[in-house]
């Protein structure tokens, strides 16, 4: 059957909510997305409209799609974050290559005409289980040294810790207000300590962290101020998937963000950030939390997640390649 690729709008985002189910229900990675959730990314000032998504039809139903992210700096590279779904049925017909040859492309052209002169690097993340996935990005020329954990952490049975705010610090929640405030401390705490992140801009800043889309939960997305000279010293921010709930049941806090200044660190504030989301959440009838961080992660973030209680789930290789 032939196939007619195009570029994706938001218009398109029921198609690419039924193509995700569908690789789900064979790949089984806890990978969820409704049509809404995608939309709001299609949306995003980081996706191009030209060549930030794109896909494949036949027979009237998407068969394969990807898109790129652009990114607000390239320092030394433009590095892109890049996702692609091929529905079980067509796969080992060359469309996984394709989509990953088209990625390339559309990073490169993206590239230019944000950073001229620059060269373009995509990173991507697949589950260590997928090895058909491994696979085809190793002959693409993709490559990996870095694993990305997902960790869980189930309310039922769980003691509360009783860590307490430390001394000299007020908890606050997010409000619009505030939301300079959270964006000089995400920059300042955690891009300088996290290998390919970049600061974010006021446009970005909503649609990379989360903070403009439907699944963001203010309620449960934190600060806290130095009460002496007045600096929001660390924050957490949380989002909460409907299509995760609608999928498992479950009612999952997931910690997107969690950064502290460097000048405030070892004094346990990243602990009661995530308590304060924790308990807030079991509070509201959650029934887990969950994150994602790098193995390798300098701040010693990995520790901080263990000692709150989270248990890695799932185990992601992150790959790279330049594009041409």
């Amino acid at each position: 059957m032939d196939t007619v690729w195009r570029t994706l709008t938001s218009g398109d985002a029921a198609a690419l909510a039924e193509l995700a189910d569908a690789c789900e229900a064979v790949d089984r990675i806890d990978d969820h997305s409704s049509a809404e959730e995608i939309a709001e990314e299609l949306d995003s000032p980081m996706i191009d409209a030209r060549d930030g998504a794109f896909g494949a039809f036949a027979g009237g139903r998407l068969v394969a799609a990807g898109m790129v992210y652009s990114r607000t700096a390239a320092d030394p590279v433009h590095g892109m974050f890049f996702w692609g779904r091929v529905r079980p049925e067509f796969r080992r017909r060359g469309l996984g290559t394709e989509v990953v040859d088209r990625a390339l492309g559309a990073g490169a052209r993206i590239t230019e005409r944000l950073f001229p002169g620059a060269r373009c690097e995509l990173r991507t993340g697949v589950d260590a289980a997928l090895a058909g996935d491994t696979a085809l990005l190793e002959a693409c020329g993709f490559t990996t040294n870095r694993y990305e954990f997902a960790m869980e952490l189930p309310f039922a049975g769980r003691e509360p810790r009783k860590t307490g705010i430390p001394d000299g610090f007020t908890l606050l929640n997010f409000e619009d207000a505030l939301s300079e405030e959270f964006r000089e401390t995400h920059n300042l705490a955690f891009v300088p300590d996290h290998p390919g992140s970049t600061f974010q801009t006021a446009e970005s800043w909503p649609h990379v962290m989360g903070i403009a889309t439907s699944s963001f939960r203010a309620d449960l997305s934190f600060g806290l101020r130095d009460t002496k000279t007045g600096t929001l010293a660390g924050y957490v921010l949380s989002r909460c998937y409907e299509s995760e709930t609608a999928a498992t049941g479950r009612l999952d806090l997931y910690l997107n963000y969690i950064g502290t200044r460097r000048e405030y660190r070892g004094r346990g504030l990243a602990g009661a950030l995530i308590d304060a989301a924790l308990e807030a959440a079991a509070a509201k009838g959650f029934d887990s939390a969950s994150l994602s961080v790098y193995a390798d992660n300098p701040s010693g973030a990995l520790g901080v997640y263990e000692r709150a209680g989270f248990r890695v789930r799932r185990r992601i290789k992150v790959f790279t390649r330049l594009a041409p």
